[in-house]
């Protein structure tokens, strides 16, 4: 009885916490990357996670053959570059929820936005 009490407990908890409007469970959000990407500067990127269908991570990737790095944690997304004219440059920004297509919108310290759109 007491076993079954503790589990009823422990699972009105759960769904308390985690399922509201403002729950954890409902700001989770898993990106799509596959396919090219194309950027408001019109170029086209890649994204190539190291892990598929997950909510944090990181990846590798490329715009137009320049090479760069990063992460993401659900909506937020950062990546640096590593080789061509932005090298060392980093972008910051985020997934634009219940977009579609899919795009993100990042910056660089001092920069313009930059929209990049799932094709």
């Amino acid at each position: 009885m007491r076993t079954k009490l503790l589990t009823m407990t422990c699972l009105l908890l759960f769904l308390m916490t985690g399922c509201g409007d403002d729950g954890a469970v409902s700001n989770l959000f898993i990106p799509d990357f596959s396919n090219n990407w194309e950027s408001s500067r019109l170029t086209v990127f890649q994204f190539k996670p190291d892990a598929l269908n997950v909510n944090k991570g990181n990846f590798n990737g490329d715009e137009d053959g320049s090479l760069f790095t990063g992460s993401f944690n659900s909506y937020d997304i950062n990546f640096t570059f590593s080789s061509g004219s932005e090298a060392g440059t980093t972008y910051s920004g985020k997934f634009v929820k219940d977009s579609k297509p899919l795009q993100m919108i990042v910056k660089k310290p001092g920069g313009a936005d930059l929209t990049i759109k799932k094709f």
